[in-house]
């Protein structure tokens, strides 16, 4: 579990350094936005000829044209905030494809 970079080259050296089984990408952040941070990731998967690592935006922007926005920036999907714990679970569930049985929500 990786919470995070403070500046590009951090965040490039973290991502060159190993494979990611997912990635919950936040859109709005302030030194690199989700979009320029999921199209690096791509380059970089595709400069080692890499599976892409499926990526999620976070965002609490999820109309159509932003969400088309994601996908056109290399992003699997769109996870709208305030997050819902069933549908995260769900996609962790989904990526992870082993049928983890996580707690149900208000449990």
């Amino acid at each position: 579990l990786d919470l995070g970079y403070s500046s590009h080259s951090h965040f490039g050296a973290a991502f060159r350094r190993g494979k990611f089984d997912l990635v919950l990408m936040d859109i709005e952040m302030p030194v690199m936005n989700g979009l320029h941070a999921a199209s690096l990731i791509r380059q970089i998967e595709a400069g080692r000829d890499a599976e892409p690592t499926p990526i999620y935006a976070l965002s609490a922007n999820v109309l159509s044209h932003q969400a088309t926005s994601y996908r056109a920036a290399g992003m699997d999907g769109c996870i709208a905030k305030p997050l819902n714990a069933a549908e995260l679970f769900e996609i962790v569930e989904r990526v992870a494809g082993q049928g983890v049985a996580f707690p149900s929500v208000g449990a």
